[in-house]
């Protein structure tokens, strides 16, 4: 079996200063330093908490560092530099407990916090948990709730709209609103309005303003279990990564207190895609912020370097998907060209690779490598992969039309690309020819005839669906295996695919109304999977077929890609927040720590 990319090569890594190593006496990212916090969380009512997120800042540091407390309300942090902290900690219900601490160098320092119950949390909710809340009495309520997921989140979480409330008007000029939105945040007047929202708009506007409306709705909130067990042994990082336009630009409302709602991003959105390379450099796609194209983060440090290349008019080319091959190279894809980027890290240029004349089949989405160390990036309709040797770009026309969403390559080198608004995956075999492989219909279908006439007839794609499709969205293979995996965003689950026999298993993810969004496979032949609307990562084992879950400290995190760092033991786990403008990442605790 062929192993190839970052995910299967072994490296040596320096102890010294390169961040939490699992062995006794761990350090976090703050660097050697001797300084220990511990202590015990418990309610009002004296009783220990379990999973409770304890946070630590140290002043003047752009990451924070957090734990969780175990089945007897204890938790620790892993060695900590002397200075000045601020410490927080929050559970859905309870108001947090907040300290401030000064650690000294070789202090053992003990905090004891206690939460006390709130009476009002509605805020603290994330957006899975939102939508887990509002009522779906009846099969038409239920069907509504499928079609404002599938229509109205591909540019941001669910839980920033619907913690808001209008009237019908209100929410009808909403919708006028996003008819001619970019994702990017800002109105085009001029753009042909979204026929989709067209089409659902009187029915959408009725059935926010019933949810959401001025009129008070009995809400039943659904508060998902704290973490426990094995969700709580790890150490989350979390780095701000500020912009590259505008100085001391880290947003202030960003989701660490969690009572003040799901913030709002377009001010400052950044990171979309991540990567991390063979010596745990990590680097992010960037399709928003001037004087940026793609991004580096020093895990030590904390410190981000911008790397910028402009279009002919001056402008900073934005990336979407970007992929980290075994040589070290990062491929990007150019948003603002359609076109593939390399950057040579050793020289920090980047190199372009020019379209032929009327060449218009890149579509500038996702990447990835293959074992030669040529590029593959979705196309029109298809696939498109770079000779890096002779610079052609060869194209792959899937057998129906329909928008191409995720992208990877298998084991054997073939590639795999999915079609979201036709609930297709296709896969290029090594002769070049491209099979279809149809997704089972979906047994939780709660479209009409309108929908079902939507479906038949629109142009559907992975932002705008009818209650009918999964919505196949991202892909990633096993490289040391022989399957594929597949996000299936509208009905909360994933697919495994024999890339032999072609055969599809589905997996149901452990909540509803998740939205799974990105996907990866680690060294060890685990799965992880982000979750656009769950502040929360899920890891699955495909030798147990059971899920475990990840919460993260953030509210509003709308992850949208995750990348494991394999020269580690076991991998760490690189996620960025694309609403909140930061880069997260999860290191697994041993019993020894």
């Amino acid at each position: 079996m062929r192993r190839h990319g970052t995910a299967y090569v072994v490296y040596v890594l320096a102890v010294v200063g390169f961040g939490f190593l699992l062995v006794p006496g761990a350090r976090s990212q703050y660097g050697p330093g001797n300084a220990k916090l511990q202590g015990m969380v418990k309610s009002a009512e004296g009783k220990a908490m379990e999973g409770v997120v304890v946070s630590a800042r140290e002043a003047g540091k752009s990451f924070t560092t957090s734990v969780f407390t175990d089945s007897q309300g204890a938790y620790s942090f892993p060695r900590l530099e002397p200075g000045k902290f601020a410490v927080w900690a929050q559970a859905v219900g309870f108001d947090a407990a907040r300290s401030d601490l000064d650690l000294k160098d070789n202090q053992n320092e003990k905090l004891n916090l206690e939460l006390k119950p709130l009476q009002d949390f509605h805020k603290q909710l994330s957006a899975s948990e939102w939508l887990n809340s509002i009522p779906d009495s009846d099969q038409n309520d239920a069907r509504m709730k499928q079609i404002l997921v599938s229509n109205c989140t591909g540019c941001h979480q669910i839980g920033f709209l619907i913690q808001n409330r209008f009237d019908e008007a209100g929410w009808g000029k909403m919708i006028n609103l996003m008819e001619r939105f970019a994702a990017l945040g800002y109105e085009m007047p001029e753009a042909k309005p979204n026929a989709m929202m067209v089409t659902y708009k009187t029915e959408l506007a009725g059935y926010l303003a019933k949810i959401r409306g001025p009129q008070p709705v009995p809400l039943n909130l659904t508060v998902f279990p704290r973490p426990s067990g094995d969700e709580t042994k790890v150490v989350i990082t979390e780095y701000d990564l500020p912009r590259a336009d505008i100085s001391r630009s880290i947003m202030s409302h960003n989701g660490s207190d969690w009572s003040e709602g799901i913030p709002s991003k377009y001010a400052f959105r950044a990171s979309h895609d991540i990567t991390v390379d063979r010596n745990g450099h990590v680097f992010f796609s960037d399709d928003s912020v001037p004087g940026r194209t793609i991004g580096m983060l020093d895990p030590k440090t904390g410190a981000v370097t911008a790397y910028d290349l402009k279009d002919k008019d001056g402008n900073s080319v934005a990336t979407h998907g970007i992929y980290a091959d075994l040589n070290g190279t990062v491929w990007a894809t150019n948003q603002t060209e359609d076109t593939i980027l390399m950057f040579d890290q050793k020289t920090g240029k980047f190199r372009r690779f020019p379209k032929p004349e009327g060449f218009d089949k890149v579509s500038s989405v996702t990447a990835t490598a293959d074992s030669k160390g040529n590029p593959w990036v979705n196309g029109r309709d298809g696939a498109v992969k770079l000779d890096v040797e002779t610079g052609t770009y060869i194209y792959y026309a899937a057998p129906h039309k329909g928008i191409t969403y995720g992208i990877t390559v298998d084991s054997e080198d073939q590639g795999w690309f999915t079609q979201p608004g036709i609930e297709t995956v296709c896969v290029v075999d090594k002769t070049g020819k491209v099979n279809e492989v149809v997704l089972p219909a979906w047994q939780g279908n709660l479209s009409n005839d309108k929908d079902r006439q939507v479906t038949a007839t629109m142009a559907l794609n992975q932002n705008n669906a009818t209650p009918a499709q999964k919505i196949p969205r991202r892909i990633a293979a096993d490289l040391g295996g022989n399957y594929v995996w597949v996000t299936e965003y509208g009905a909360d689950q994933i697919a495994r695919i024999d890339i032999h026999t072609r055969e599809v298993k589905e997996y149901p993810l452990p909540h509803r109304w998740s939205q799974p969004y990105g996907i990866n496979v680690d060294k060890d032949h685990n799965v992880w999977v982000d979750e656009l609307d769950q502040d929360r990562i899920d890891k699955f084992d495909p030798k147990t077929e059971k899920f475990t879950t990840y919460m993260f400290p953030t509210r509003g995190t709308e992850i949208r890609s995750n990348a494991e760092d394999n020269t580690t033991s076991p991998p760490s786990v690189w996620v960025p927040y694309n609403r909140t403008n930061k880069i997260a990442r999860i290191q697994f605790r041993t019993g020894s720590d």
